[in-house]
Parts: structure tokens; C-alpha cells; sequence
């Protein structure tokens, strides 16, 4: 018994040294954390009363001064750096990449300085007013096509008196400008008068069914060709003078033509109707 005792008391104490010698250790390898805790918290002091001398005069370690990180922000893309030349490979026409900007100084990003296709900036306060100031514009007077340009012809009807004499009457219309307005004239005046001209007492006596088949002017004399529909006039004599009449004189209105050739699909004529009214030759003005 008393050697089973001497054993266990053995074993204690050198599991006791063993201890002692680790603390022992860790305290040499953590001695100024563990001073230093013991001088902030004030150990000693606090639990035996006073705090022992090398406690109190064991020198502190200085904190070394927390240093910002640094590091460096890489301002140009990735895509640059791989596509971009070495100086002495570059050619005139290639575009020198932007300066970087300092360090620690973010670019701005391109897709804040270009706006959104699908937003538009909004106008000042004054382009919103002068805005809804301007007058809004009819959409008939937008879309009207421009006017084409206008001439005045001068048109010879006739005007039949309570006695039945039959004489000329002048009436001024405005037509579209064209390039054959001799053409135009006599095809109005074949057309008859407009209502307004009407009001007036003027009418034609240019047969009904009559066309200008072709007009031509060659010095002073305009051959006009009509259909056979021009041979035949109801109103007898004086119809054939008034419908002769009424051509020669709108036609002479013209400053280039001073007589006027008839033909009769195509063919010159002597005599016009059965009534026999001269046509084989150019007629003026001087003619009736």
C-alpha cells in the first residue's frame, strides 16, 4: 500500500511540473499580451491590492500605426489592354487612348454620359412654355398642295339680243398655267360657259359633240384640226358665222397667232355646211 501511494503521489507532481511547464512556456512565447492585459485591466491591483514592480515597469509594446491599404484600381478595360499596339506598331489613324485618371479616382461611367435612346432630355421650363404657346397648325392647311401657277385667257362667247341679233361678248378666265395654252383656250371655249359667265347672258354656239383633234402655230397662222361634228350647226347661217367667230377671235387673243386655219378631220375645206361659209383660207379678225 504504502508503495501504490508513493506512485500516485509521484505521477501528480509530474503532471503538476508538466503543467507549470507549459504555462511556463506560453507565458515566455504570450509574455507582453499577457503583461499588457494585466497593466489594462489592472489586475493585481483590483484582486491582491497592489500590482507588482515588474508589472508596473515592464515596458508596453507600441501598437504599430494602422497603415490604409493601398491598392491600385485598374482604370482601363480589359479589352484595351488586349487590343492595345506598342507605341512604335501604332499608325496615323489610330485614336491615342484616354489619359488615366488619378489614382483612387473612378472614370465616369460612359453609359451614364449617353442618354437612353428610349428617354429624351426633358426641355427647360421656358422651351415647354414657348411650346404650348405656338398656335397649333390646321391639318387641312398642312397637307394642302401648293397651288399651281394661274393664267388669264380671254374667251369669246356670244350674247343674243330681244331682237335676235347675235353678237360677241368677252369673258376673262383664270386657268392653270400649261405649256400649250392655245390648246387649253380653245377647249374651254368648246366646253361652254360657266355658270357665272351664264348669268351673264353669254353662250356658245360652237356645235354640241365638237372636238380639237390637234392645234398647230407656224408664222401668225394656227391650224386648228376638229372632228366633223364642227360641220354641222343647227342654228343655221348665223350659227356657222357665230361658231367661226368665236374661235378666230379667242384665238387671236394669243400675241403669235394672227389668223386661224380650219380643217375638218384633217382636211382642208372650202365651204362649212351646207350654208357655205368660207374657210379655205386663214380667217383674222377682219373676216366678220
Amino acid at each position: 500500500m504504502p508503495e501504490k501511494k508513493k506512485k500516485n503521489t509521484g505521477l501528480i507532481v509530474a503532471c503538476w511540473f508538466l503543467f507549470l511547464l507549459v504555462m511556463l512556456i506560453v507565458f515566455f512565447v504570450k509574455k507582453d499580451n499577457i503583461v499588457s492585459n494585466l497593466q489594462k485591466t489592472d489586475f493585481f491591483n483590483r484582486v491582491f491590492g497592489t500590482t507588482p514592480e515588474f508589472v508596473k515597469n515592464y515596458p508596453m509594446p507600441q501598437e504599430d500605426e494602422a497603415v490604409p491599404e493601398q491598392f491600385e484600381i485598374d482604370l482601363l478595360p480589359k479589352t484595351a489592354e488586349r487590343t492595345q499596339t506598342p507605341p512604335d506598331a501604332r499608325t496615323d489613324t489610330e485614336i491615342p487612348a484616354k489619359p488615366a485618371a488619378p489614382e483612387g479616382v473612378l472614370p465616369p461611367n460612359p453609359r451614364d454620359d449617353e442618354e437612353p435612346s428610349s428617354q429624351k432630355p426633358e426641355p427647360p421650363a421656358a422651351a415647354k412654355r414657348t411650346e404650348l404657346e405656338k398656335p397649333a397648325v390646321p391639318p387641312a392647311a398642312a397637307s394642302e398642295p401648293p397651288r399651281a401657277q394661274q393664267m388669264e385667257v380671254s374667251l369669246y362667247f356670244v350674247v343674243i339680243d330681244s331682237d335676235g341679233t347675235v353678237s360677241r361678248k368677252l369673258f376673262k378666265r383664270a386657268m392653270p398655267k400649261s405649256n400649250a395654252p392655245l390648246t387649253d383656250a380653245i377647249n374651254a371655249l368648246i366646253d361652254g360657259p360657266l355658270p357665272s359667265e351664264k348669268s351673264k347672258n353669254g353662250m356658245s354656239l360652237i356645235p354640241a359633240g365638237t372636238k380639237l383633234l390637234g392645234a398647230s402655230v407656224k408664222d401668225g397662222v394656227a391650224t386648228l384640226n376638229f372632228n366633223e361634228n364642227f360641220e354641222f350647226n343647227s342654228v343655221g347661217v348665223e350659227g356657222y358665222i357665230a361658231q367661226l367667230m368665236q374661235i378666230v377671235y379667242t384665238a387671236t387673243e394669243f400675241p403669235t397667232v394672227k389668223s386661224v386655219q380650219f380643217l375638218i378631220e384633217g382636211v382642208k375645206k372650202e365651204y362649212l355646211g351646207s350654208e357655205g361659209q368660207w374657210i379655205g383660207s386663214p380667217l383674222t379678225r377682219l373676216s366678220f
